[in-house]
C-alpha cells in the first residue's frame, strides 16, 4: 500500500486506472471550474463503467434546510456553496462525460441537506 498525494484537477494515476472513486464533502470547497476540472479528471482515472459515488451537501429539501445551510455558507463560502443550493452537481457530472447520473437521495442534518449522487463511465 502506499499513499499518493496531489491535487484532484491533476491526479497523479494512470488513465483508467479505477473502478470506483467516492467523494465526501469535497465538492461544496470548490468552484463551480474547480468542480468541472475534478470531474473530468475523475472520468480519465476511472475504467470504463466505472461509477463515482458523492455525498455532499445539496438543494435543501425544506425551508428550514435552507435557513441551517446559512451556517455552512458563513465558514465554508458563498462562492463555493451557493452550487450545492443550485444543485447543480448533476449538470456538471453530464457536462463531464458521465452518465447514468442518480440522485436525490436527501438526508437533512443539522446543518442542512447531504445529497447522494451516483453516476457511470460509458463502457
Amino acid at each position: 500500500m502506499s499513499l499518493k498525494q496531489g491535487y484532484a484537477q491533476e491526479m497523479p494515476f494512470k488513465n483508467e486506472g479505477f473502478d470506483v472513486v467516492i467523494s465526501s464533502l469535497f465538492f461544496h470547497h470548490l468552484t463551480k471550474q474547480e468542480k468541472l476540472e475534478t470531474l473530468h479528471e475523475t472520468y480519465r482515472v476511472l475504467k470504463p463503467g466505472g461509477r463515482i459515488h458523492i455525498a455532499d451537501w445539496g438543494k435543501p429539501s425544506s425551508i428550514i434546510q435552507r435557513i441551517l445551510f446559512y451556517i455552512v455558507q458563513i465558514l465554508d463560502g458563498f462562492e463555493t456553496t451557493q452550487d450545492s443550493v443550485n444543485d447543480i452537481l448533476p449538470t456538471l457530472l453530464e457536462e463531464s462525460g458521465f452518465s447514468s447520473i442518480e440522485g436525490g437521495r436527501s438526508i437533512p442534518t443539522m446543518l442542512g441537506t447531504i445529497t447522494l449522487i451516483q453516476a457511470s463511465k460509458s463502457e
